[in-house]
């Protein structure tokens, strides 16, 4: 995990109400709140502990001051063989609260037992609605047919081929599909048996896959219809298909900090009540165009880069704090926690210094933490560890006597020719590499 460091907030500014009638929510997973570090306030950790749960109440705020007809949440919600009867009480308060605004809940399932097994825990409250892979929910919203389909069976084979019926003029029809990216803290899928393969990154099903069953599919090709592709994962995404980021963010290596997404079906103009309305709205004219993100997260993550001055733990310490006084503000009550990334060059006497006196600069810098003024935790002060060593390779210093020793250069080489055919990411390459020299000038 990495130290914590707090940001300045700025002022609030005065809310404005969303417009929407869909809210789309991914991967709240309030069963596993997030790993908080050690050495952190009470304060602190109260906020990391319940930032998955007020990530998804957030949403539902978004949801309920929009008016919207339905919140859907998808990916992890609430295991109910692993969660507590608390997290049970405040997802059910989510749902009830919602349905008391004639707000539906929409959960995306994988199969029937999870349907069963969650409203039984829930104890089956009022505006509760399931969608598996073969079972999609239809509902109106002001006289517009809503249709919401889950995609996350094998390819989609399912739903496509249950709905083949071309959509009405007043029908639309939302796909979503997700993968399980950085669901869990090992980067690769552990099946690669043979010796000498490239581990792939765990992220199936694609959203390329996803796309193409969509094309291919005669329902979820006509013009009525929207597709979304949630995850946790960087990825560039087919056109097309609208990005659904997570609601909390549980490192800094996510495509975001935490959002839920907004959609807009209907024309909200207002209009003069008359004797002959019949509460139906016109369907927005250019309703794909209202996709937004709004901020749900409680906590983000940054990386703030220094150059390593010259002294030992207080000079450094003061060149970070500047650091992050200058740090933009953030105008959402986030605690950020930073990790310090110090600039050493290729001088491995200074990255070992470093490590030296990491502590004690990080005991200094969280000695200046204020929570009334700033929401930065600083975890963890490291010599960058993406800096490149290809500088020390034979090429670069021309295997000139004394510029390099020979392991040094040999090492170099070995990382520069690990990053050119991308057996592991370049970043990776580049850390092991420094460790290793770190570990030779430490003995």
């Amino acid at each position: 995990m990495w130290p914590w460091c707090g940001i300045r907030t700025g002022q609030p500014t005065d809310e404005v109400t969303p417009v929407a009638d869909i809210v789309f929510a991914f991967d709240p997973a309030i069963h596993r709140p997030i790993a908080v570090p050690q050495g952190v306030s009470a304060e602190i950790a109260e906020t990391i502990t319940t930032a998955a749960v007020a990530a998804l109440e957030q949403a539902a705020a978004v949801a309920s001051k929009a008016n919207a007809g339905g919140l859907v949440l998808c990916g992890r919600i609430l295991d109910p063989a692993r969660s507590s009867p608390a997290q049970a009480a405040r997802l059910r308060q989510v749902i009830i609260s919602l349905a008391a605004r004639g707000c539906r809940t929409v959960l995306l399932a994988d199969d029937n037992s999870f349907c069963h097994d969650i409203s039984r825990m829930l104890g089956e409250p009022r505006g509760l609605f399931f969608v598996t892979p073969l079972a999609p929910l239809e509902f109106e919203v002001r006289g517009l047919a809503i249709e919401i389909v889950s995609a996350h069976g094998p390819s989609g084979a399912g739903s496509a081929a249950a709905f083949t019926a071309a959509a009405s003029p007043l029908h639309r029809r939302i796909v979503i599909g997700w993968d399980s990216a950085l669901w869990n803290p090992e980067p690769w899928t552990p099946d690669e048996p043979e010796y000498g393969v490239a581990p792939t990154p765990a992220i199936l099903p694609s959203a390329a896959a996803f796309a193409s069953a969509a094309a291919a599919s005669t329902a979820w090709s006509q013009p009525g219809t929207f597709w979304i592709w949630a995850s946790r994962h960087r990825q560039s995404l087919p056109p097309g298909v609208h990005f659904l980021p997570a609601l909390q963010a549980r490192a800094i290596d996510e495509a975001s900090a935490g959002n839920c997404c907004t959609l807009t079906l209907l024309d909200r103009e207002p209009r003069e009540a008359s004797a002959d309305d019949d509460g139906f709205a016109t369907p927005h004219a250019d309703w794909r165009g209202t996709w937004h993100e709004v901020p749900t997260h409680r906590v983000s993550w940054r990386t703030v880069s220094v150059e390593s001055p010259a002294g030992g733990d207080e000079e450094l310490a003061t060149t970070i704090w500047g650091a992050l006084e200058n740090l933009p503000a953030d105008r959402q009550p986030v605690l950020e926690i930073v990790r310090c990334s110090v600039a050493c060059g290729t001088s491995v006497a200074r990255r070992v210094r470093i490590g030296e006196i990491a502590a004690e600069t990080l005991a200094r810098v969280r000695d200046l933490y204020d929570a009334k003024s700033f929401r930065v935790w600083c975890q963890e002060i490291v010599a960058e560890p993406t800096e490149s060593l290809a500088p020390l390779g034979h090429a670069r210093s021309g295997s000139r006597p004394g510029s390099t020793t020979s392991f040094s250069s040999a090492l170099a080489d070995i990382v520069t020719l690990v990053e050119q055919s991308q057996a592991i990411p370049a970043d990776q390459a580049r850390e092991a590499g420094w460790l290793a020299l770190e570990l030779i000038e430490s003995v």
